[in-house]
């Protein structure tokens, strides 16, 4: 986690996303964004995590982070704490929320998940999954939720998801990600929810600009 080397250019690009992130939702009134990729391994979990510690870092602000990879969780590993339970488990409401929901500062709050589940996009567009985040809002009165999601091309949980979205980050792999990866996605939030940005993630160096 770049959160440990606030001086390296990683938490700059994290912190200037963050600052441009808290100044649209606040314009909009916006809550709910989704972090996402068009495929795996573009580094969506990474950028979830390192942007949701940007934010908690704002005195008196409120962000939660939320699993919601269901068939890959990996933000307990991420921030070395043993998850309380299953997330499927706290999204139907079979955990109340303060069991389910780890606080670790006064600015940031966690879902953690500690099993994977094959029918996660049944369970996102569940009823039951729209109740418990409306709870958890109205509870922890956050000012960003950020979701972490699975990649968009590979399975339908964002699709399944968007009814509860405010807006998607996509992050772009610089070693894999083509430009018709990134047009089928756009193409898949058309008209639903907006696009808030691509974070480039793994840049090549030699699209870098080099300067004297």
């Amino acid at each position: 986690m770049v959160d440990d080397h606030r001086n390296s250019a990683a938490a700059r690009a994290f912190d200037l996303l963050r600052t441009r992130l808290r100044q649209t939702t606040i314009e909009h009134r916006w809550v709910n964004i989704a972090v996402t990729a068009p495929t795996s391994g573009c580094g969506n979990s990474f950028s979830a995590t390192n942007l949701a510690l940007s934010l908690s870092r704002v005195p008196g602000s409120r962000t939660v982070l939320m699993d919601m990879n269901m068939r890959n969780p990996g933000l307990a590993r991420a921030f070395d704490l043993q998850a309380p339970g299953a997330m499927s488990d706290l999204l139907s409401g079979r955990v109340d929320l303060g069991k389910g929901m780890l606080r670790v500062s006064d600015t940031l709050a966690l879902g953690l998940n500690d099993q994977p589940e094959v029918n996660a996009a049944e369970i996102l567009q569940d009823s039951a999954t729209a109740e418990t985040l409306l709870r958890l809002r109205a509870s922890l009165q956050p000012e960003i939720v950020l979701y972490d999601m699975p990649p968009m091309l590979e399975h339908d949980d964002l699709s399944a998801f968007l009814p509860q979205l405010d807006g998607v980050l996509l992050i772009s792999d610089g070693t894999q990600t083509m430009a018709r990866h990134l047009r089928e996605c756009e193409r898949m939030l058309e008209g639903q929810v907006p696009l808030l940005g691509i974070v480039l993630n793994r840049a090549r160096a030699s699209s870098l600009p080099k300067y004297a």
